[in-house]
């Protein structure tokens, strides 16, 4: 079950903030950008998965991935729906990935009955992907479980 709040995702009052972010280590704009600022821990946490992922493995193996990053009291999930980033109109969004990520991070909430919060538009503002696919895909992934979407 989705719902729809107005506020600002970095105050959510969820157990869980995801996001999606790209396969190369940079949060450079966005809500990734806003997570990185307000969480430096995730942001750290996460370059450090790729880097070391990468050492290993191709970076198109991490789309699909939820990467997540415990803190005091809150977790982040670095959802891989990107491969590269752009934010120049073009979609990089890999809408697959992105509810596959998703779904893990269901499975992930359900398990410990955490509470999940997410970005209105995730995937479809800098990621450029169809908001409408996006949304059926939450719904999807989500199915029977609640999430919150943050609307400035």
């Amino acid at each position: 079950m989705i719902k729809i709040v107005n506020g600002d995702l970095m105050e959510a009052s969820e157990d869980v903030i995801g996001h999606q972010v790209n396969a190369m280590g940079v949060m450079g704009s966005g809500v990734a950008k806003c997570i990185r600022q307000s969480f430096p821990e995730a942001y750290t946490t996460y370059v450090e998965y790729v880097t070391n992922f990468v050492k290993e493995n191709s970076r198109t193996e991490l789309l699909g991935k939820c990467h997540l990053v415990l803190m005091d009291g809150k977790v982040v999930a670095n959802l891989f729906g990107q491969l590269t980033y752009g934010g120049d109109g073009n979609q990089y969004t890999k809408t697959m990935a992105l509810y596959k990520a998703m779904k893990d991070l269901r499975d992930f909430a359900e398990s410990y009955a955490l509470s999940v919060a997410l970005p209105y538009l995730i995937g479809s503002d800098r990621g450029g992907a169809d908001w409408t696919e996006v949304y059926k895909l939450i719904d999807k992934a989500f199915d029977g479980y609640e999430v919150t979407l943050y609307k400035l």
